[in-house]
């Protein structure tokens, strides 16, 4: 790996002795990113060690690119204890330049890992400031704390001040019929247009809507977006539909049907047009109000996908009792499809279970023209991913279509 590297099992003196130079030369606190993956522990016991030791080297690999990147060679990267990082800069950087920067490394790390089977890893990030002379022990206390430190005001500022700046972006994947090959419909995606930092993906946006308690609002404003986009496009995209994603928390809001309803009639939209896609957690948080949330969508005439299908822990008597239309397999299960019978007969078994329940399905994650040909051998009838396009802005997508 580039940059300076160390390991805190090996180098704990180093690690202390580069963060007490640099205070020297300060003459004031160090200020350093914490990075911990949170979810490595599901990553070894579902798919072993070795993949498990596999992800968490990626994960060294792009913090340490992301610093070579970012700060230049004489920035520390130093591994703590397990699945714990510590990013140090150079002389010069405040705490809160780094907060920005922390937006950018969240958005690096968040992208699929290619050792991790369903492409996700779970990162906490957080800024820690260091005084000089610190031993080790208590760099490692000082790291765990920062990442135990509520955030939610800082993170609700951040929501508050994209939502009102209007930094919501949204890009369109598109969605084929496996038969034709037909562009029938796409799943808008959230994208965040950082004032300083540009497009960025959705995932630091969501993770601080979550951690503040403003998934809600996101949602909300996210739909606004949305819909006025899709009511001004042109009429070859009128016959697509449109996925949107919903959460827990919106299941949760007793209003949330009937906001949705007001929106779409205040742009004139069909509802038949809009799929709302939920994961198994957000259906499993509450299922009877869940139930009478998606009931009235449903009413409505919207659709129902539940997204990532097969990557949580559903109940098959209430996934049978729900008003659902689709289920979405994970694009953990396509990557590993050419690789691995145990995810081909998982797919079989979704669609199996999806034709018994009157529910159709639809692929994510095809990159490749072997995958798509054989998830159509077990019965997928639309796919999404890369072999046909990522997403796109409204204006490519009228282009593509």
């Amino acid at each position: 790996m580039q940059g300076k590297t160390l390991s805190g099992a090996s180098n704990s003196a180093a690690i202390s002795r580069h963060i007490g130079m640099l205070a020297s030369a300060t003459a004031g606190p160090v200020a350093a990113l914490v990075v911990q993956a949170d979810s490595l522990d599901r990553i070894n016991h579902s798919a072993g060690m070795a993949t498990g030791d596999a992800v968490l080297a990626e994960l060294a690999r792009r913090i340490d690119a992301f610093a070579l990147d970012e700060f230049g060679h004489d920035c520390l990267v130093a591994r703590l204890d397990g699945p714990r990082f510590l990013l140090v800069p150079p002389t010069g950087t405040v705490a809160a330049a780094l907060a920005t920067q922390q937006l950018a490394l969240h958005s690096a790390l968040a992208q699929p890992l290619v050792g991790d089977p369903h492409g996700r890893v779970g990162i906490r990030l957080a800024l820690a400031n260091f005084a000089a002379n610190v031993p080790f022990d208590q760099v490692l206390m000082a790291a765990s704390e920062a990442l135990r430190k509520p955030a939610a005001k800082r993170d609700g500022a951040q929501v508050l001040a994209a939502i009102a700046g209007n930094e919501l972006a949204l890009r369109y994947q598109p969605q084929y019929a496996m038969g034709t090959g037909q562009i029938v419909g796409v799943e808008a995606l959230l994208r965040w247009q950082h004032p300083d930092l540009g497009l960025l993906g959705a995932a630091p946006l969501v993770t601080a809507a979550a951690a503040a308690g403003l998934e809600r609002q996101l949602t909300e404003n996210l739909h606004r977006v949305a819909l006025a986009e899709v009511a001004g496009w042109p009429e070859s995209l009128a016959g697509l539909q449109v996925a949107l994603n919903i959460t827990a928390a919106d299941l949760g809001d007793q209003g949330f049907a009937a906001r949705f309803a007001s929106m779409l009639a205040e742009h004139r939209l069909r509802p038949s047009r809009f799929t709302l896609e939920l994961t198994e957690q957000a259906m499993l948080a509450d299922p009877d109000r869940a139930a009478e949330q998606l009931a009235g969508l449903r009413a409505l005439g919207c659709r129902i996908a539940i997204d990532d299908f097969g990557t949580g822990y559903s109940s098959l008597a209430l996934l049978a009792q729900l008003p659902i239309d689709y289920l979405k397999i994970d694009s953990g299960f396509t990557r590993a499809l050419g690789a691995s019978d145990r995810d081909r007969i998982v797919v079989r078994a979704i669609v199996e279970l999806a034709r018994a329940l009157g529910l159709s399905v639809i692929a994510e994650g095809v990159e490749a023209e072997s995958q798509r040909d054989m998830l159509a051998l077990l019965g997928v009838e639309k796919w999404q991913g890369f072999w046909g396009a990522g997403p796109i802005t409204s204006a490519e997508l009228a282009e593509l279509v």
